[in-house]
């Protein structure tokens, strides 16, 4: 159920341009590269990329976001919940990451816990 979930929310948030605003071109491209290390397992390389992502981009819910995946497939589950929590600061309307987030709070969440991640639908911002 936990799956199905994130990657509903997953493509949901990356794909909603309403939502979304513009950032910077190398925000673009460090999420997007997040997101093909993070495709290959690469969850280190992954991270590193989401965050420099949010540095670039302070309002990108969505690179916190995907770095709490990144914390979560490396068992770091304090991180992972920052992470989220940081993410839902900024798009507290995120239903689907709220569940996600009490779930692994309350240690409900199980590995593997994987978003479906399309690079082509990111849009960058909030």
């Amino acid at each position: 159920m936990i799956k199905r979930i994130l990657a509903f929310v997953v493509l949901t948030t990356i794909s909603l341009p309403s939502l979304l605003l513009a950032g910077s071109d190398s925000s673009v491209i460090s999420y997007k590269q997040g997101l093909t290390f993070y495709s290959q397992n690469h969850f280190d390389e992954a991270l590193a990329h989401f965050l420099q992502a949010a540095d670039q981009n302070f309002h990108s819910w969505q690179s916190y976001e995907m770095a709490g995946y990144c914390y979560f497939q490396m068992r770091d589950k304090e991180s992972a919940l920052e992470a989220f929590g940081e993410s839902l600061k900024l798009n507290p309307h995120n239903a689907r990451l709220v569940k996600v987030y009490n779930d692994l709070k309350e240690g409900a969440a199980v590995l593997p816990l994987r978003p479906v991640a399309d690079t082509g639908a990111y849009l960058p911002g909030t």
